[in-house]
């Protein structure tokens, strides 16, 4: 979701003659944060924090108490740390972005009114995808996939309330070969009912019993 840098900006304007600027300290002296305030005390408008070095550590926008547009956390060495996005409504809303410390996505997921939904995926530091997975109300709901570093296809299945393997499951090696092929039930058991030199068998006719 893009927020109107022109809104946001008008907005800034309108308040900052009622707000009341807030400075505080570490016990060094050094600054910790700054914000501004309405009149009943409330945050509103531009806020940073800083760690003890000085260094920025927080970047968000306030409006009567709640975050809005984008919020970005950094790590002591200046590098980004997380990147989420607010909705008017100051609710989670849109991509919301992890790094690594040292440079580089980590992970990135999708907000739908404050619950997790769509695709989740997870990188490696060498910027190769590492899991891909659906999310569905908070938990892992539908197809996943993992890889290896190199970029290889290691797992593929599908994902039932939860990180629970449902229906088939297959695995491959580092090379590309296929390890085996599983039947998963409801309960997340699964049962092997295909490796390199077994005959074929059909996946509808698979039986996984559940304890």
């Amino acid at each position: 979701m893009k927020y109107s840098v022109a809104l946001v900006l008008a907005y800034l304007l309108m308040i900052s003659c009622g707000n009341k600027k807030i400075t505080t300290n570490y016990p060094g002296g050094n600054l910790m944060e700054q914000y501004n305030t309405s009149k009943d005390g409330i945050k509103n408008g531009v806020y940073k924090s800083y760690f003890e070095t000085g260094k920025l550590r927080e970047n968000a926008t306030f409006k009567d108490g709640d975050y809005i547009g984008l919020r970005t956390l950094y790590y002591e060495n200046g590098n980004v740390d997380t990147e989420e996005k607010y909705n008017p409504a100051g609710i989670l809303e849109g991509e919301y972005r992890i790094f690594y410390k040292e440079g580089g996505i980590h992970i990135i997921k999708n907000y739908v009114n404050n619950v997790l939904e769509g695709k989740l995926t997870v990188y490696y530091p060498n910027g190769k995808i590492k899991e891909e997975v659906t999310m569905g109300s908070n938990q892992e709901n539908g197809p996943f996939k993992e890889y290896f570093q190199s970029g290889q296809l290691q797992w593929k299945g599908t994902y039932l309330n939860g990180d629970n393997e449902f229906g088939l499951l297959e695995e491959w090696d580092s090379l590309g070969n296929m390890i085996k092929r599983m039947k998963c039930d409801s309960l997340g058991i699964c049962r092997t009912f295909w490796r390199p030199g077994m005959p074929e068998v059909n996946y509808d006719t698979v039986k996984v019993k559940s304890f």
